[in-house]
């Protein structure tokens, strides 16, 4: 495999991803059943609108906004939106596009997961981890 090979070549398959109507509690159980770190969001037209990663749930922790909730997962399925903790329009790479372009995009904007998206349509998506799968295997 090379640098210049496509995308396609090391996305990740099937994508689990998270609606924007989801609840917080089902978020975390789809992190937690499928062993992921970053899930696109979409939205009931299934285009994506937004990522959330396990470090984005740390806000829970941190941020001023939050700061009156316990950590009862009824109290916070009721007050907290999953559009209140993701992150909005992430970045995005077709399909087609180079792995040394996913590493730039990786290193420029200083993220860890780009949702694949060709033709409007979430197809993959790759992480800094199957980049440094494949740095592991040369």
């Amino acid at each position: 495999m090379e640098v210049n090979d496509p995308v396609s070549t090391i996305i990740s398959r099937p994508v689990i991803v998270a609606n924007q109507s989801h609840h917080f509690s089902e978020v975390l159980e789809l992190f937690s059943q499928h062993g992921r770190h970053h899930l696109p969001v979409v939205n009931d037209e299934n285009h994506l609108i937004g990522i959330i990663s396990t470090s984005d749930l740390l806000k829970l922790f941190y941020d001023p906004r939050f700061t009156n909730l316990t950590f009862n997962r009824a109290e916070i399925d009721s007050s907290l939106k999953l559009t209140d903790i993701m992150t909005p329009d992430p970045i995005t790479i077709a399909s087609t596009e180079t792995i040394e372009k996913a590493a730039r995009l990786f290193t420029d904007h200083k993220i860890q997961c780009l949702p694949v998206v060709d033709n409007g349509e979430l197809t993959g998506i790759v992480t800094i981890k199957d980049l440094a799968q494949l740095v592991a295997y040369f």
